[in-house]
């Protein structure tokens, strides 16, 4: 098995202009990936110069580009010039939010015909479609190929992780893990290994407090958790 990556959402600098600086403070605590958070206000990928610097930094910084997620939209035209980060920068997800099982619906049948050339699977955030079932059931009926984006935090709220996690093994293509020494991390990651997710486990940190001491909070999370591998 290939070593298992870990990453930070650039959520962690949601209130603030995405910065070059920042990618490079999440490297610099040993993380090799960086999920884009493509917010208004954080970061504008309408604008090419953006994505042109953006390649730039994560160059920079030695981080890989593996997913972008973005806030709840009201029309696709806001979702899809995030799809066109792929043309220039390689991504696997793009993580949208859930509205009605209707909206999303229609939402997700034009988004994918435009992430297919792309090779982006466009992945539900199970935090937006609870409980965990209804978003692998609303998953499995869809006409397009979609994911699921497992964030941890919220279906720990919900029930048993492993459970969750096994209700969306066959369409998991995100997770996302919170700071949480109260999870049984060893049945969990055990679980993770077991269902093939080879993705990476990404850090999504409350935006407030000083950046670096939430990141030193993940780096020890991490730690603990590559223990357990």
């Amino acid at each position: 098995m290939a070593k298992r990556l870990f990453g930070v959402s650039t959520r962690l600098y949601g209130s603030q202009r995405l910065r070059r600086e920042h990618l490079l403070e999440i490297a610099s605590f040993g993380f090799e990936v960086a999920e884009l958070y493509a917010a208004p206000g954080h970061f504008d990928c309408r604008n090419e110069t953006n994505i042109a610097d953006l390649q730039q930094w994560l160059a920079e910084a030695r981080l890989e580009l593996r997913t972008v997620a973005m806030p709840a939209p009201d029309t696709v035209d806001q979702l899809e010039p995030a799809l066109h980060i792929a043309r220039r920068i390689p991504f696997t997800a793009l993580i949208v939010q859930a509205t009605t099982p209707r909206q999303t619906g229609r939402l997700i049948d034009k988004l994918a015909v435009v992430a297919a050339p792309l090779g982006v699977i466009i992945t539900i955030d199970s935090a937006s479609m609870l409980p965990i079932g209804s978003v692998a059931h609303f998953v499995e009926n869809a006409d397009a190929r979609i994911g699921i984006g497992l964030d941890m935090a919220s279906a720990r709220k919900q029930g048993d992780l492993v459970d969750a996690i096994e209700t969306v093994a066959e369409h998991l293509t995100a997770v996302r893990v919170p700071i949480d020494a109260a999870i049984d991390w060893a049945s969990v990651l055990t679980t993770i290994q077991k269902v093939g997710y080879e993705g990476p486990l990404v850090f999504d940190l409350p935006n407030g407090g000083p950046p670096k001491d939430r990141l030193r909070q993940a780096r020890t999370a991490r730690e603990r958790m590559e223990r357990l591998y």
